[in-house]
């Protein structure tokens, strides 16, 4: 899966941004994968007693020109879920294919919990948009703000608006990519 995120990424940029940096660009990837989210066995209201293992691994691609400016930006994210009960069965399909934030679009669902009516690659893709033309040391210095709700979140002007979602992450994939170009 995670190669699978990685090569998709690759093909975008390098398809989008062949013909606008005239040769003279360069690709750069980041990975972070976590298992936070992950939940210890607990009992259901039918009594039996449930776990979950959730591994988030998230990845950016850039492009960026000889100055260093990003030309093209693409972040996305696999949240892997599986199930297992008290015995350590997995209960999970194991045949299911795991879609991305991206590849799940209006049905990944985070336009139920945002307060400014977007969803989660509408948000993304404002945040992409603010990265363009700016360099590791402009985006690493993205305004921001923490919150009890969402924790770091956007506090650009351009912003505000367009992401309330957190950006921990994914400024910690993008500066990594950042520093992977070549």
């Amino acid at each position: 899966m995670k190669k699978l995120i990685a090569l998709t990424l690759v093909v975008l940029l390098v398809l989008a941004g062949c013909s606008a940096a005239g040769g003279s660009s360069k690709l750069g990837l980041g990975i972070k994968t976590t298992i936070g989210s992950s939940k210890d066995l607990a009992e259901k209201d039918d009594g039996t007693k449930v776990g979950t293992a959730q591994a988030d691994t998230t990845v950016a691609a850039v492009m960026v020109d000889a100055d260093g400016k990003v030309i093209d930006v693409m972040v996305d994210t696999a949240q892997t879920k599986i199930n297992f009960n008290e015995e350590g069965v997995i209960t999970s399909d194991k045949t299911v294919e795991y879609k991305t934030k991206r590849d799940l679009g209006n049905d990944y669902g985070m336009i139920k919990a945002s307060g400014i009516g977007r969803e989660w690659f509408e948000q993304m893709d404002a945040i992409q948009e603010w990265m363009k033309g700016k360099t590791a040391a402009q985006i690493a210095a993205m305004k921001v703000k923490d919150t009890e709700e969402h924790g770091i979140v956007p506090d650009e002007t351009d912003l505000t608006s367009k992401a309330t979602m957190g950006v921990e992450t994914y400024l910690e994939v993008v500066a990594e990519a950042l520093a992977n170009a070549k």
